[in-house]
């Protein structure tokens, strides 16, 4: 599921999620050999800069340019990563009116990845102190067209075009992650194991071509080898449960060796870096949860996990990161009440910060536990119409979180689609609240692919994770689900999804009982 990289400044993404920066390629392919698995994107063109790069500010960063014909007065530039990740400090700048603009950041440390957001369209930059950035790209594509000058131009444009590889073959089913679903777990490692060395090899040729500085190489070698990490740690979570049952999905002896090659309780330095967090998250959803995939439950179950954690991640800050991403993904994506691990948290967690913002997290599920009040909030359906959601009190709600970018959500539409013609005449709404961006996005899905029933209702809420009926349900990623009774309780905050046949058919069923 995407993450809200696209959104709040946090880099994550979009299981969590990775928001990908698309750009043409350079004439040197990017990942060997993949002219001869799909056809080279077009030729990068440096673009006409209008000016000359401006000057850096001491020891910050500039980043300016121009655009022509923006339907947006506004961009941003985000960075200052905390434990997690996200992004804290936003800075805006609006475009002048012949469509220039320029981001002043104050002195930087050190070498830092940030994000660029213009018109709901996002783009990783890297950094580095003394950087003197000036770019341009067509708003309609800056996904395709975005191109950098200056100081700092060589790893942005890297950057840039290593996205656009990633994008390409994540779309198109042939990055490992894509195919692990029909894959033997050392099928699959000896893919994600060739993609890695593709990656690898390119970064090497392209600093040949174009050098680039030292601490970025290293940096991006590092970002390959936690997505490769990442890839082989959510094997199992990929598998459908036939798969599992029949054998498909049986780990080799020794499988995860490779966590120890990582020495992840040496790499306090990057804890900065998406791909080390998003490995983190995924280490924890994988490896801390019990046999049946759910937080660890009975009377040891925080010393059980903190001696795991422990094991395989020391005692230092790299532990105390990643299970505090653990317990926040169990309260914010899950609705778990953590409330029983508390204790042994507080007695291991070294960080202030993790803890405080635990607190909050507990808090804030504590008004969505099962049996509380439904938060209430009103939205447009796709003919304009305002509707509350208050105002289907009376009826059972299967409310349903998606995005158009979303393809866990777009999995689950058939499934959806069925369940609605199961439960045909009966006293239940199914309400889909889209959180695309772009009001033009859903409005195409809604046309072209959704098919429409009586029993369902399309609502959009263009605030995308920022809206308010995001906000009221403290939606953090998508697909999200709840189900809400009669009386406008919340029923279940965390229902089965409805691919899951028949334990949503059974409490759809119990929750139409009188």
């Amino acid at each position: 599921m995407r993450q809200r990289a696209a959104r709040r400044g946090r880099f994550f993404l979009e299981i969590l999620g990775r928001f990908r920066l698309v750009l043409a390629l350079a004439a040197l392919p990017l990942v060997a050999g993949a002219q001869a698995r799909h056809p080279a994107p077009p030729p990068f063109k440096a673009p006409a800069f209008r000016s000359s790069t401006p000057e850096p500010v001491g020891a910050g960063v500039v980043v300016s340019g121009h655009l022509d014909k923006a339907p947006a007065r506004v961009i941003t530039l985000s960075y200052g990563p905390d434990w997690r990740g996200h992004l804290t400090q936003t800075l805006e700048a609006t475009l002048s009116p012949t469509g220039d603009f320029r981001l002043v950041l104050p002195r930087l440390a050190a070498p830092t990845e940030a994000r660029l957001g213009y018109n709901n369209e996002y783009a990783t930059l890297y950094l580095t102190p003394g950087d003197a950035l000036r770019l341009t790209f067509n708003p309609a594509r800056l996904d395709q067209t975005l191109a950098f000058a200056g100081r700092g131009a060589s790893a942005n444009n890297y950057l840039a075009q290593s996205n656009l590889v990633a994008s390409l073959d994540d779309e198109a089913g042939r990055a490992p992650d894509a195919q692990a679903a029909h894959l033997s777990a050392a099928a699959l490692r000896s893919a994600a194991d060739t993609y890695r060395q593709q990656r690898l090899a390119a970064l090497t040729a392209y600093a040949a071509a174009r050098p680039l500085p030292p601490a970025f190489v290293r940096q991006q070698q590092q970002a390959i080898t936690y997505e490769w990490a990442s890839t082989l740690l959510s094997y199992t979570s990929r598998q459908s449960a036939e798969r599992r049952r029949d054998g498909y999905a049986t780990l080799p002896v020794n499988y995860y060796d490779f966590l120890r090659e990582l020495q992840l309780d040496r790499q306090d330095s990057a804890l900065t870096q998406n791909a080390f967090q998003s490995l983190l998250m995924t280490y924890g959803f994988t490896q801390l949860n019990d046999e049946a995939g759910n937080l660890p439950a009975g009377p040891d179950a925080g010393r059980r996990l903190y001696q795991r954690a422990t094991d395989a991640l020391g005692d230092g800050r790299v532990r105390d990161v990643a299970v505090g991403q653990y317990l926040m993904g169990k309260v914010e994506s899950e609705h778990t009440d953590i409330r029983p691990l508390l204790p042994d948290f507080q007695a291991h967690n070294h960080d202030s910060t993790i803890a405080r913002d635990l607190r909050r997290a507990v808090r804030a599920h504590l008004a969505l536990a099962n049996g509380q009040p439904a938060p209430d909030f009103t939205l447009t359906d796709a003919s304009g119409k305002k509707v509350a959601l208050s105002e289907l009190r009376g009826k059972v709600v299967y409310l349903d979180f998606w995005a158009t970018w979303c393809g866990p959500c777009l999995a689950e539409m058939p499934a959806s689609l069925e369940l609605r013609r199961k439960f045909a005449g009966r006293d239940i709404v199914f309400l889909y609240v889209s959180l695309d961006a772009k009001a033009a996005d859903w409005q195409k899905y809604l046309t072209t692919k959704m098919v429409a029933t009586p029993n369902a209702v399309e609502l959009h809420d263009g605030g995308a994770f920022d809206g308010p009926s995001a906000r009221a349900f403290s939606v953090q990623s998508i697909p999200s689900y709840w189900l809400i009774g009669r009386d406008g309780r919340l029923i279940s905050n965390n229902p089965p999804r409805p691919s899951t046949s028949p334990a949503i058919d059974n409490a759809l069923e119990q929750a139409l009982q009188p």
